[in-house]
């Protein structure tokens, strides 16, 4: 099975989590990372959702007929295979994507193992068949993208704008970023000698 890696924007929108153990947990960290608002469906929470009572809406029962509605997203994460999949019915009735763990078959989507460095944002899958190895890749790349490239767009999205107006075509600015990464920007900035990458930059981009 070959999935369509996409990036969601979930900021403000409603999703729902039934599970109250670390999966579900998982589950929700990430979902509060990217501003989502977060109902939680389970009796009990496990002590890792401590820190987070205060963000998100928990009700304290087993799943319901109808819990699904008007969410975004769903995440079935109980230990009861039977509910779970009466949570993905359910969520698919309504035309919602959701994620059932451990039952790749029965979800629409899969969450990836993800690296962050601000706004750039990596995602590892492997369809569901492995996440220890989507976490295995998942350190390998941490280890290669360091904070310089975060400090890079960083700089370059203060001059986006400029850039716009300088470099009307979408290969024109393409190239210039070539130019950048062919330069020693990337290695001032991992030395921390932002002043002088920002120097090489602005050079490169004339300004």
């Amino acid at each position: 099975m070959k999935l369509l890696p996409v990036a969601l924007n979930i900021e403000n929108k409603p999703c729902l989590v039934v599970g109250g153990g670390l999966v579900a947990q998982r589950k929700v960290t990430s979902l509060l990372e990217c501003g989502a608002q977060v109902t939680v469906v389970a009796p009990e929470l496990c002590d890792a959702f401590v820190p987070m009572l205060a963000e998100i809406k928990h009700l304290a029962r087993p799943f319901q007929a109808g819990d699904c509605a008007e969410q975004h997203l769903v995440f079935a994460c109980t230990n009861n295979p039977a509910v779970n999949a009466a949570i993905a019915h359910e969520a698919q009735a309504h035309g919602i994507w959701c994620n059932v763990a451990d039952d790749a078959s029965l979800s629409d989507f899969h969450s990836a193992a993800t690296v962050r460095r601000d706004a750039i944002t990596i995602g590892i899958t492997t369809a569901g068949q492995s996440p220890a190895l989507a976490r295995h890749l998942k350190m390998q790349i941490e280890g290669c993208i360091g904070p310089e490239y975060e400090a890079l767009l960083e700089i370059m999205g203060s001059q986006r704008a400029s850039l716009k107006q300088k470099l009307e075509t979408q290969a024109e600015r393409a190239e210039l970023w070539r130019a950048i990464l062919d330069s020693e920007a990337l290695a001032l900035l991992r030395q921390g000698q932002r002043s002088a990458a920002e120097a090489l930059i602005d050079k490169l981009l004339n300004l």
